[in-house]
């Protein structure tokens, strides 16, 4: 009896202990359904962000497409005609003869009435230039001037009509990560636009251009993309498309583009005096190296070494001297005599800057009003 007692009792634990298999397998399909439903929220979000990133990305292409053209150039060049043969044959050591070449590039209207900005290699030694537009419209055009330095040309259509243009954004602000759209006519293949990031800011040393201040993108460029625009997801103008890195001579993802801020203040000093004018601080720069580091007793090598200072000049002026180190223009960092170059450019005559410097291993801000450049340039 009491051993029936405790079989019986083990055998209520068990059922008691055990849970219904049935409502275990809603309970389980219960958690599934939950999982499901979160997961395609998520899945309704991504595609929706994507949508959004998308339409974005239309709607740039929309508003900038009636603004970039495509620049082909004519120019009559001397070649020699000597064939040995026929001086061997003929006695005739040949000549020359003059033949017509020309040259493909982009560019982007900057205002109604039809001047447009390209780089200055893509129109260098031109003797005609003529802009197309995605429509198919087509324009002889002006050289108004010039500044081989930035690599920056302005352009002028001679028309009566109204033109779109293109806003500029302030490229101090770019962050490293945001989108990055490029326009241009890459191989001639017209009206093209791609998509990438801004890679990196304030790059220099690289010897393409005198005054290097580049921002770096991945967005694919290649040749035919020169002078056109680089623009953020709103559209506006951050830089303009000037050379690639590349063993091939195709786009790697190594774009480089001159800064809004560099481009329009050389536009608008070639409009207004056909030329740009560059402020002038007065100073003699190098880059620094170990060597230096030491000497000044600095924990970074970021900053650009002042090898001389100009006697007379606004660096002068504002207290700045020999072996100080730059370390910043107006809170942005520079890292070589090229960014700092090119962020002065940037700036205009009667302009102040406010130069982060080290000297003896202190950190102190000089403000420097930057002047009209003498005719014997410095830096």
């Amino acid at each position: 009896m009491k051993k029936s007692k405790i079989l019986i009792t083990l055998l209520l634990s068990i059922i008691l202990s055990c849970s219904n298999p049935l409502e275990q397998k809603k309970d389980e399909t219960t958690d599934n359904k939950k999982d499901i439903s979160i997961s395609q929220k998520e899945i309704e979000k991504h595609n929706k962000n994507a949508l959004e990133t998308q339409g974005a990305f239309i709607n740039v292409y929309k508003e900038a497409k009636d603004s970039i053209v495509n620049i082909r150039t004519k120019k009559t060049v001397v070649v020699n005609t000597y064939n040995p043969l026929e001086e061997l044959l003929f006695g005739n050591s040949g000549g020359q003869e003059k033949r017509e070449s020309g040259s493909l590039g982009s560019g982007f209207v900057v205002s109604e009435d039809g001047y447009i900005v390209t780089n200055n290699h893509v129109v260098n030694n031109a003797d005609e230039i003529y802009v197309k537009f995605t429509d198919g419209r087509e324009y002889p055009t002006r050289l108004i001037g010039t500044s081989p330095e930035v690599d920056i040309a302005v352009l002028k259509i001679d028309s009566n009509e109204k033109f779109k243009p293109l806003q500029f954004a302030d490229s101090d602000k770019i962050e490293i990560g945001q989108w990055s759209i490029a326009f241009g006519n890459p191989l001639g293949l017209n009206d093209s636009m791609t998509v990438g990031i801004i890679s990196a800011a304030g790059r220099s040393s690289l010897g393409i251009e005198e005054i290097e201040n580049f921002i770096q993108t991945d967005a694919a460029i290649n040749q035919g993309n020169s002078g056109g625009p680089l623009v953020d997801i709103s559209g506006k103008v951050i830089g303009v498309n000037t050379a690639i890195l590349s063993t091939s001579g195709g786009s790697v993802g190594l774009g480089f583009a001159i800064p809004s801020n560099l481009a329009s203040a050389v536009k608008d000093s070639i409009i207004a005096t056909g030329k740009f004018e560059r402020p002038y601080v007065g100073l003699y720069l190098e880059n620094l190296d170990s060597q230096k580091i030491k000497a000044l007793n600095i924990k970074s090598g970021n900053g650009v070494y002042i090898a001389q200072v100009v006697q007379g000049s606004p660096a002068e002026a504002a207290g700045l001297r020999p072996q100080d180190v730059v370390i910043a223009v107006n809170g942005k960092a520079v890292n070589s005599a090229g960014a700092f170059i090119g962020e002065l450019a940037a700036k205009k005559a009667g302009e102040t800057v406010e130069l982060r410097i080290i000297r003896n291993a202190q950190t102190m801000n000089v403000t420097v009003t930057l002047a009209q450049s003498p005719k014997i340039q410095q830096q």
